[in-house]
């Protein structure tokens, strides 16, 4: 019987570890960077040696850490020269932040529909959304998978595009044997807590192998000023945050980065020895990795096939509540993940933006932009049927390992398999009183 009706759950509580996984060597680290804080100064050394580290991880000699993803891909966003007006190519299916970076510089997201195999954004459909006004695309890497650059990088190179990789769900993972945070122009990525390169709380890096786009990107990080190099003038040349990391998120992550190698040897272990034990469930398509890239299952993406169970009649979001809801009974955390396109959200439908309409009705823009979730079928498709394992709690980083992948599988065989009857009815009774 399924545990959503009465039966009893298949996993117990704390069989599959949380994530971040947190070891000796990371509490030292935090201790060490606390005593290292006083007296309070910038750039402190541990700060410095989180940047030092990302950038030989990566071979992007220029990093910043900030202290969020979000910030490091404005950073991106002005470093990359993208004025009032601009506009930036984004996936319609990411999250909101891979765009509002550039609403940030008063410049226009203009989004592209996702590639059905990969989930990333779509190469072929890059060059028909390029205008006279397009300067820079942003591609994500979705999942923990990254997008494919090599035909990105084509597209951009041919029409003189920045390509700013956003890498927040991805450290770890590899293109062609490149690693995820070199494979753009510049990059951003988020080190919030469950992230697969985390720093517990947040945190962000920007790299660059420009160094004036760094000194652009630093006058974004601390108040438009000119630092470090210098003594410090308190003037600021042009509009400024405050996006300094935290000292004791830093020394997390640096000490994180060190075993980042190894942690996602095992993510992709995991990630592969659950995609087999899933063969052949009816119900369920598993996340496809092409075979020139690696994937570190950030998140571990299922879109559901209720037409593979007979359920063509019934629609397609109560299949996938009904699976949610028997197995989270079950004692397996799975969930929606943004549940529709970015360009559909109520920011890109009201066009308020942050006042009075702008940056769209600011004078800059090209007239006449609005966003429409329908240009996105594929988009659409997926928001529509997805539901993801991974981040926190059913995580597939270490220590979890080949045997809590069974037991995730166990559970979603219960629930598709043995229990199909059930999953059916309960299918139905999701859907209401009209099916």
């Amino acid at each position: 019987m399924l545990a959503v009706d009465g039966g009893a759950p298949l996993l117990s509580p704390g069989e599959a570890a949380p994530w971040p996984h947190i070891t000796d060597a990371d509490r030292k680290a935090v201790l060490d960077a606390m005593d290292g804080a006083t007296p309070w100064h910038w750039p402190m050394r541990t700060v410095s040696d989180l940047e030092e580290a990302w950038a030989e991880y990566t071979g992007m000699p220029h990093v910043l850490a900030a202290n969020s993803g979000t910030a490091a891909l404005h950073m991106a966003i002005a470093a990359a020269g993208v004025e009032p007006g601009d506009e930036v190519l984004v996936p319609a299916d990411t999250f909101l932040a891979s765009a509002s970076c550039v609403l940030q510089a008063n410049a226009i997201p203009v989004f592209v529909d996702t590639d059905p195999t990969t989930f990333n954004i779509d190469p072929a459909r890059i060059e028909e959304r390029i205008t006279d006004r397009t300067r820079a695309v942003v591609a994500v890497d979705l999942n923990g998978l990254p997008a494919d650059y090599d035909a990105l990088r084509a597209i951009t190179d041919r029409h003189g595009l920045a390509l700013i990789e956003d890498a927040s769900q991805a450290h770890g993972a590899e293109y062609r044997g490149r690693p995820v945070g070199s494979l753009g122009t510049l990059s951003g990525a988020s080190l919030n807590g469950s992230k697969t390169l985390s720093a517990l709380g947040e945190g962000g890096l920007f790299a660059t192998r420009d160094e004036e786009q760094q000194r652009l990107a630093r006058r974004v990080l601390m108040f438009g000023e000119e630092l470090p190099g210098q003594s410090r003038d308190y003037n600021a040349r042009i509009m400024g945050w405050n996006y300094r990391i935290d000292v004791l998120a830093a020394a997390f992550a640096r000490s994180q980065l060190t075993r980042l190698p190894q942690m996602s040897r095992v993510r992709q272990a995991n990630g592969a020895a659950l995609t087999r034990a899933l063969a052949g469930v009816p119900g369920i398509r598993t996340p496809a990795v092409p075979e020139d890239r690696t994937h570190v299952y950030f998140f571990y993406p299922l879109l559901v096939v209720p037409e593979e169970l007979g359920l063509d009649g019934l629609p397609v979001a109560a299949f996938r509540d009904a699976l949610a809801r028997a197995v989270n009974a079950e004692g397996l955390h799975i969930t929606r993940w943004q549940p529709q396109p970015v360009p559909g959200q109520t920011l890109f439908q009201e066009l308020r933006g942050y006042g009075r309409g702008c940056p769209w009705s600011c004078g800059h823009a090209r007239p006449g932009h609005h966003y429409d979730p329908a240009q996105y079928p594929v988009s659409e498709e997926v928001c529509l049927r997805r539901l993801v394992l991974g981040q926190s709690l059913s995580s597939f980083g270490p220590p979890n390992d080949a045997t809590t992948m069974h037991r995730y599988a166990e559970v979603l065989y219960k629930v598709l398999v043995e229990e199909r009857d059930a999953l059916i009815d309960l299918t139905r009774r999701t859907a209401g009183p009209a099916h």
